[in-house]
């Protein structure tokens, strides 16, 4: 009986609005809710992120509005509208709804960035499971047993279920907005599709979307689900790591720190992005701390540093592409055990200053990748 009355209940809840959508996507998928409520999607609106907002207050502004908004706040369709940027619940809440990344239908390559096509059908949505992939639409329906006194539900009454969408796969979906960003020089200032391979088995899904504990919806229960709080700056997962291998090649007067980048894409290549490897060196009971190395791509125009929209070129670049050395000049005896720590900043203690958050230490503060020991 509860059941049959909270059904009832979602059913009424939907047929009002879509308002606040991802509040009824709550009520099924309470787990999946608490993660997006944390994720970069979630907070990826001036309201909520401040790096977004301090960039948006100094770009310079035109007829068009505020242009940042069919990635960065894609569910308020008033300042899709209207480029009106105002703060309002939606701006709050869910500037990036659960609803609409999971009807993109397909991703529209475009030469200064790419376009998310939204289907029209309402309350059906895309997803991805592989032991239901090439299936029909889950529709939501009731199961009789033991001569009709016990009904048991499957799917969701709420909306359709579609498995087939190939883009929520192989991470294409993701494409839409985390691939290029070109300013009006034609300069690339993310830098997110510098390494696309398709025929890698790494993609967007796989390593910022990892299978975790915990059901994905409270009707039909499961051992595990996609983790909604996109695992990266915002939550620095322990998956992550495994996507970044270190050796240590000793020479005679100093070693080489290798890493190997298995993601499907530059590391730390977005504007004011920070990568930072520290190495340390246990020597007989005392703790050396060498010169930590910075990964970064500092945008420039006329050889000087400016901000992402007046860039036409890099003025420098130690990012991590496929593969990266990095020299240390010091020597490592036998008996050396060499710890190396690989994090990352959402911008650098020096962008903080250009954007007036010198105070805010949340954007400052080093999230750590990956750490790993070596002994000699």
């Amino acid at each position: 009986m509860k059941k049959v009355i909270y059904i009832t209940l979602l059913l009424l809840i939907s047929s009002f609005s879509y308002a606040n959508e991802s509040k009824v996507c709550q009520k099924c998928h309470p787990i999946i809710y608490d993660e997006y409520y944390k994720s970069s999607h979630r907070k990826a609106s001036t309201v909520n992120n401040p790096i977004h907002k301090a960039l948006w207050d100094k770009h310079p502004k035109d007829a068009d509005g505020y242009s940042c908004a069919k990635c960065h706040s894609p569910s308020d369709k008033e300042l899709m509208a209207t480029g009106i940027l105002k703060e309002n619940k939606i701006q709050k809440e869910e500037p990036i709804s659960c609803v609409y990344c999971h009807t993109i239908t397909d991703v529209k390559e475009g030469t200064n960035s790419n376009t998310n096509l939204i289907t029209n059908k309402k309350r059906e949505f895309y997803t991805a499971q592989a032991d239901k992939k090439g299936s029909k639409k889950a529709e939501y329906q009731t199961k009789s047993s033991f001569f009709g006194l016990v009904k048991v539900s499957q799917n969701s009454p709420f909306h359709k279920i579609d498995y087939n969408n190939e883009n929520y796969y192989n991470g294409n979906v993701c494409m839409g907005c985390h691939s290029h960003v070109n300013n009006e020089h034609s300069f690339d200032i993310t830098m997110l599709d510098a390494m696309i391979d398709k025929k890698d088995k790494n993609n967007c899904v796989t390593c910022h979307m990892p299978q975790v504990s915990g059901t994905k919806v409270t009707l039909n229960e499961s051992k595990t689900h996609a983790f909604h709080g996109i695992a990266g700056i915002y939550h620095m997962n322990k998956e992550m790591g495994k996507y970044i291998d270190f050796s240590i090649d000793k020479k005679d007067n100093n070693f080489i720190v290798k890493i190997i980048n298995k993601s499907n894409h530059a590391l730390f290549g977005q504007a004011f992005r920070e990568g930072v490897l520290q190495v340390t060196i246990l020597r007989n009971g005392k703790t050396i701390s060498l010169k930590p190395f910075i990964f970064t791509r500092i945008l420039a125009k006329d050889g000087k540093e400016v901000m992402p929209w007046l860039a036409n070129e890099t003025l420098k670049d130690t990012l991590i592409y496929a593969k990266k050395d990095v020299i240390f000049e010091s020597k490592i005896l036998d008996g050396d055990k060499i710890t190396l720590t690989l994090g990352v900043r959402r911008i650098s203690k020096e962008a903080s200053k250009k954007l007036n958050l010198q105070n805010n230490k949340e954007v400052t503060k080093l999230k750590i990748l990956k750490n790993q020991s070596f002994n000699f």
